[in-house]
């Protein structure tokens, strides 16, 4: 390269990045060679700054510490918050909220007699003979005074409960609704199965909780089942506005939070009318479990014992139909469909349970409830009771061979399970369909 060709070479000491003469570059050199000393400055200053934050920030801290401890609850200040959640300005929740609580509170039952399984008291002959006797499906004899399990065929296997179910239906709605809560059929109670035995009820009528009770547990209304369910998980919700699907899920929960705290050990609970499911079971000891509970509710055992009732509807659900043919009649003079019917405010229901009905070749005047239950997958069914001088016995006989089986396995655990109190269990011994 040429002594006379400039050259230029990349310096970092100029900010801008420039480039220079080579030329020039001793007396970059002597620059470097020769710093700028630079005064030392002292840290005096930023001490004393520091020291002085630091006094401010701990003051700061010590009066917000103090502040948590001397300070009165919001609530007691009684001024207005900005937080919408514990603002005054929405009593509508804290109200809603309260009162979901408290039926919460509602649902926390318990069975107070704890459920045994002592065998002992029938004779080892006796029993053999029962088993002999009822030969298949699943049965259990409970003492409910004496708090004993006397007898068990098979009882603590997994079964489906069909209509028997409602028991436990009625324990939960009791926990929710009262007497003369007047309840209107919806149409929840399409949601029936099609083969469904039902109490005959229409969208629109208007009954008592007492009347509903004898729908569920009388004629065994699987439409009584689902509105029940439906009307007590809005009260229970507190939203009207909860759709039927939704409501039956909550009344699922109540049931199986309710089984569980009667002691049930093997049982869960789909639907409120036992129709058949995979996923909903029991078996015949937690069945008279739930039996002995419900006998402590008198508006359900009330119910169960009950052979036949009549009643008066609040309303039979016509009462629109009526207006409507009379408006279409001040402006035609053509007849309509509702001109010559006329709907009563009657109904009546029997009890599906024979052992309590009179005229039954298996009535016993003991027997005082409790409730029937059939489907091809669960057999004929029955959960019994019966009471002679104080004494209290349940009887529950699963997938039984035949109805006239079921009652006469019945009353045959009953009198057994009374001769242990020297007392004479009689029944009528025909056979019924």
């Amino acid at each position: 390269m040429s002594d006379n060709k400039k050259r230029y070479e990349y310096d970092d000491i100029f900010s801008d990045s420039s480039y220079i003469d080579i030329n020039d570059r001793k007396l970059l050199e002597k620059r470097r060679r020769t710093p700028v000393k630079k005064k030392k400055k002292s840290r005096l200053p930023i001490i004393a700054v520091t020291c002085a934050v630091a006094l401010i920030c701990g003051a700061v801290a010590v009066s917000a510490v103090s502040g948590m401890f001397s300070r009165k609850p919001i609530a007691a200040e009684n001024e207005p918050s900005d937080n919408p959640v514990v603002s005054t300005a929405a009593p509508a929740v804290s109200k809603e909220t309260s009162e979901t609580s408290e039926k919460k509170d509602e649902l926390s039952f318990v069975l107070d007699a704890k459920f045994n399984k002592d065998l002992s008291r029938i004779p080892e002959k006796k029993r053999k003979v029962l088993d002999k006797e009822i030969g298949s499906g699943y049965a259990v004899l409970y003492d409910a005074t004496a708090d004993k399990l006397i007898y068990s065929f098979d009882g603590s296997s997994k079964c489906y409960p069909a209509s028997t179910t409602k028991i436990l239906t009625a324990i939960v709605s009791s926990k929710i609704l009262k007497k003369d809560y007047v309840i209107t059929v919806g149409d929840e109670i399409k949601l029936i199965d099609w083969d469904s035995s039902t109490a005959g009820l229409e969208v629109g009528m208007k009954l008592t909780y007492e009347m509903m009770l004898d729908a569920l547990l009388l004629p065994s209304g699987n439409d009584a089942a689902y509105t029940l369910a439906v009307t007590t998980a809005r009260v229970y919700k507190n939203d009207p506005k909860l759709s039927n699907e939704k409501a039956v899920k909550v009344f699922a929960e109540l049931m199986n939070k309710a089984a569980k705290e009667i002691g049930c050990k093997g049982s869960h609970f789909v639907c409120p009318d036992g129709i058949h499911d995979d996923n909903h079971y029991t078996t015949a000891e937690d069945l008279a479990r739930i039996a002995a509970y419900a006998r402590t509710v008198p508006i359900v055992m009330n119910s169960c014992k009950k052979s036949h009732v009549e009643w008066e509807l609040i309303a039979n659900g016509h009462e629109n139909d009526k207006k409507n043919s009379k408006a279409s009649d001040d402006d035609s003079e053509e007849d309509t469909p509702f001109d010559d019917v006329e709907y009563s405010n009657h109904i009546e229901w029997f009890n599906s349970n024979k052992l309590i009905n009179p005229e039954s070749g298996q009535y016993s005047k003991y027997a005082d409830g409790m409730k029937t239950g059939f489907t091809d997958e669960a057999g004929t069914c029955l959960v019994s009771s019966a009471t002679m001088n104080g004494h209290t016995m349940i009887a529950v006989v699963m997938k039984s061979e035949s109805n006239y089986n079921k009652y006469r396995h019945s009353n045959l655990l009953f009198q057994t399970g009374f001769k242990t109190y020297n007392l004479n269990y009689t029944f009528k011994n025909e056979y019924v369909e």
